[in-house]
């Protein structure tokens, strides 16, 4: 009678553990898109320094905008231009968003007006994490393929004036 009882004993504890496996907490669930939607003001500054000349952050506005149910963004300046940054794909991912962007606004469709090589050689990937008010991340700037530098984002939600 007593192995019977510690088999029994022993088949709810495994039966009590496969229900707590069932029940582990899924993955983390994306964020919402319009999270990131917003004028973000704050700095960039260099992580690696590759940068001739560039010694201190730099002010700049991301403007991101969710346009038929995706996430368009532009970033002013970058490399202290007035082209900027345009986002060419955005997804988010948990709660980051990543895009993919280029230097100035993307080539139309057609090729015509096409951006000069540099320009068209040269790829950025944003990795953005939001919170109400708040906006950090990083941009990782490759140049034909290679690593270049990486930037540094600590921005904050422009307030709308009523």
């Amino acid at each position: 009678m007593q192995a019977a009882s510690c088999l029994t004993v022993l088949y709810l504890v495994a039966l009590l553990q496969t229900a707590a496996l069932l029940q582990a907490p899924d993955s983390p669930q994306s964020v919402a898109p319009a999270t990131f939607v917003g004028t973000w003001v704050g700095v960039q500054t260099v992580v690696n320094n590759a940068s001739p000349g560039v010694v201190e952050g730099q002010t700049v506005t991301m403007a991101i905008d969710l346009v038929d149910g995706r996430l368009v963004g532009t970033l002013t300046p970058f490399f202290g231009g007035i082209d900027g940054a345009s986002f060419v794909d955005a997804q988010v991912t948990g709660e980051e968003l990543h895009a993919s962007a280029v230097v100035g606004k993307p080539a139309p469709a057609g090729g015509r007006g096409a951006p000069p090589a540099w320009k068209g050689d040269t790829k950025i990937r944003f990795t953005l994490r939001a919170d109400r008010t708040h906006l950090t991340g990083t941009a990782d700037v490759e140049m034909d393929g290679v690593k270049w530098m990486q930037y540094k984002y600590d921005l904050e939600k422009k307030r709308s004036r009523y």
